[in-house]
């Protein structure tokens, strides 16, 4: 990939933010986030130590929820609203390919929701310490992990929009999110459960292996609790990274494909 090749990705991402920024659903989504972490010390309880850990964590699973939304409703809209509006093919008539297209729009998501995650973090570790007297950096650690689980949830809307309608895409991204988040209990149990019937243990077995354990990314719970139980180091972080850049780049380039050979 030469520099011709990184500015047009460049681009393509950073036209990505300028359209989110003028949609009302981002500030929406954004606006109600934050309005209910503010609200979250309201949640009762006998002592001031427990009510920062519930606080914390409420806030921590309606920013994932954020995350979640920004990441689905983006990717399943991104292509089928240029091609609706048809600035598609006036820009894939140019020199641009069309994975440069594909790859741009993908990381400009991404960092429509890492910008998303950061502001939340700013007033969440702002709101902390000014209602509580606790800093608490290690947010962040949680925060990273919802970011890197919204950067697969992207890779699969955009996969999911090549072909299909922004509600079906949604659709069947949020049924990925839950098959990945149960396959640990759930798939687990249809795979090995004494008395299956062999075609359920079969699919059940086929998807456990296939698909990404988003539950590992997770860490809500253990961050907002003060990381009292076992520490997220360093080491888990990068294994998540691993995880995240694994399966994002497998979904784009099977998205990029597609995208590729898609009768415009």
């Amino acid at each position: 990939m030469g520099g011709r090749g990184v500015r047009a990705i460049g681009t393509f991402a950073w036209s990505v933010v300028q359209d989110a920024l003028h949609r009302k659903v981002f500030y929406a989504i954004l606006a109600f986030t934050v309005v209910l972490i503010l609200f979250t010390p309201l949640i009762p309880s006998a002592d001031v130590g427990v009510q920062i850990d519930l606080m914390r964590e409420a806030a921590l699973g309606l920013t994932s929820i954020m995350a979640f939304l920004l990441a689905v409703i983006l990717g399943a809209t991104i292509i089928p609203g240029e091609l609706g509006r048809r600035t598609l093919y006036n820009t894939l008539s140019k020199s641009v390919r069309r994975w440069q297209y594909y790859l741009g729009k993908y990381a400009g998501i991404v960092l429509v929701v890492a910008t998303s995650l950061v502001l939340t973090f700013v007033v969440l570790i702002l709101f902390v310490l000014i209602r509580f007297g606790v800093f608490n950096p290690g947010l962040a650690k949680a925060l990273f992990a919802i970011l890197l689980e919204a950067a697969i949830l992207v890779s699969v809307a955009m996969l999911a929009s090549v072909y299909f309608s922004p509600l079906i895409g949604i659709l069947l991204t949020g049924l990925f999110y839950v098959a990945c988040h149960v396959k640990g209990d759930f798939l687990y149990r249809g795979m090995t459960g004494a008395g299956q019937n062999p075609v359920v243990k079969a699919i059940s077995g086929l998807f456990y292996y296939l698909l990404p354990n988003l539950e590992r990314f997770n860490i809500n719970e253990t961050i907002a609790h003060g990381e009292r139980v076992f520490e997220v180091g360093a080491v888990e972080l990068l294994l998540l990274f691993a995880i995240a850049a694994t399966f994002s780049a497998i979904f784009l380039y099977i998205g990029g494909y597609l995208f590729n050979r898609r009768d415009l």
